[in-house]
């Protein structure tokens, strides 16, 4: 940033100075051309007066130095000239100047010479005799005292330019020392400039706010913490009453503690513990992809008729329902979202199973499928046992019951509604319950079409 600055303040010191050159050269010359023609008109009144008294004679004895003295006669004959032959001389009658003095009595011109090959200022005054004294000077510009000191121009450019690129350094270092001075991590603008104050502000705003992210980060990483060490040691109690139950039947079985006649009833319980403990461990690798999102990986999403796919699962459960003695019904408006069908197939099955599992005989269990504010809202609705109050929050919870002894009788593991959470995530969807203990449940899942 410094190098950029120092480059600026450098080109800004080199325009003041060429411009400033630049008009100081044109007030000068401006000055120079007026001083001759004001030089020019004093010479030309004396001498039309020496002329007038005493004849254009007179003209031989004056010493004319750097200016020319040229007499020319009415009809633009030149009758006499200081420095060039009158003889070879061309007729002046259509010179501006000569003109101007006849009708006016006084004339000037600029004009590049062809006598004398330079550019010329002129200056005619009429005499009494109608003749014309014209005296003429070779134009002084600055120009061409500019080019007659050409060494010294160039070596105070020189001298400029140098100057430029030392006070260019020094004032962008100076610049730059309460800038590279600032702490990032501690900004104070107290010493700074300010216009740069409210940039300082924002900086002290925004660390603010990153220091409050790390603090919520932290909150939140310490929270993970917590959740997976409550994880861990969930599943550590999970796997180890299934366990310990098969461990159990089938030590008795080793040692031969079990008449014959009981060996397949101690198998049937070793059976069903390991399908527990499958069951189990299916859940929490389903769980585990869908918290990584491992599931987009390998399930296109895609078109799916909503109500077609809620019909199917509770085809599926049909069984579930008759043996329970609830009633099962799947009706609505056919709806299209886009999705995973089989996460959408295991969330619908996993609250459907639950409505039907906390249930009384006798109960219903009813899924309704309809469109509200660019939503495909899917209603499963049970009046079953109900959630209290204090519990509804925390359902959604990896290994949570609310009634473990219950849960226990129809085998639950704890982790459905958790799977449901993590798959309506998936799919940018909400959850809504509604739950009133002893009456029942209403849990909408609100889709985007």
């Amino acid at each position: 940033m410094r190098n950029e600055l120092t480059k600026r303040i450098f080109l800004a010191c080199i325009t003041v100075f060429l411009m400033t050159f630049s008009l100081i050269l044109y007030v000068m010359n401006t000055y120079l051309m007026q001083r001759n023609v004001a030089e020019l008109h004093d010479r030309a009144i004396l001498l039309s007066s020496a002329v007038n008294e005493y004849g254009w004679e007179f003209l031989c004895s004056v010493q004319s130095g750097t200016a020319r003295i040229t007499l020319i006669d009415y009809d633009g004959t030149v009758l006499f000239d200081s420095k060039l032959n009158p003889d070879k001389m061309e007729n002046h009658s259509q010179r501006e100047e000569f003109q101007e003095a006849i009708q006016y009595g006084e004339g000037e011109s600029e004009r590049y010479s062809d006598s004398i090959l330079k550019k010329t200022v002129n200056y005619a005054v009429r005499l009494d005799n109608y003749q014309v004294i014209r005296v003429s000077m070779n134009q002084d510009t600055v120009f061409r005292l500019v080019v007659s000191m050409l060494s010294p121009v160039i070596l105070i450019v020189l001298l400029m330019i140098l100057l430029s690129v030392v006070l260019a350094s020094e004032s962008s270092k100076k610049i730059m020392k309460p800038i590279n001075q600032l702490d990032p991590e501690n900004p104070d603008d107290r010493n700074i400039y300010d216009e740069m104050k409210p940039f300082i502000r924002r900086l002290i705003a925004q660390n603010q706010q990153i220091q409050h992210q790390i603090q919520q980060l932290q909150e939140e990483h310490k929270k993970q913490d917590a959740i997976r060490r409550e994880f861990t040691a969930n599943v550590s109690h999970e796997l180890k009453t299934p366990l310990t139950s098969i461990s159990g039947f089938a030590e008795i079985l080793r040692d031969g503690y079990v008449q014959e006649k009981d060996v397949s009833h101690f198998a049937d319980n070793i059976y069903k513990e390991a399908q527990r403990l499958m069951t189990l461990v299916n859940d929490i690798l389903k769980l585990s992809r869908l918290e990584d999102g491992v599931t987009e990986m390998y399930e296109d999403r895609t078109s799916i008729n909503l109500l077609a796919l809620s019909k199917s699962v509770c085809e599926r459960l049909s069984l579930s329902a008759q043996k329970n003695n609830i009633s099962l019904s799947c009706q609505g408006e056919a709806v299209h979202i886009i999705g995973m069908p089989h996460i959408l197939e295991e969330i619908i099955y996993n609250i459907c199973d639950n409505a039907i599992k906390y249930n009384h005989s006798g109960g219903f269990v009813r899924v309704t499928l309809y469109r509200s504010d660019n939503l495909a809202i899917l209603r499963i609705e049970d009046n079953g046992i109900g959630i209290p109050e204090a519990d509804q929050e925390r359902i959604f919870e990896r290994f949570y019951r609310v009634n473990k002894s219950h849960s226990k009788e129809v085998g639950g593991t704890g982790l459905g509604l958790s799977i449901v959470k993590h798959g309506m995530a998936l799919h940018y969807a909400r959850i809504e319950l509604d739950s009133e203990e002893g009456k029942g449940t209403c849990i909408r899942l609100c889709f985007p079409l």
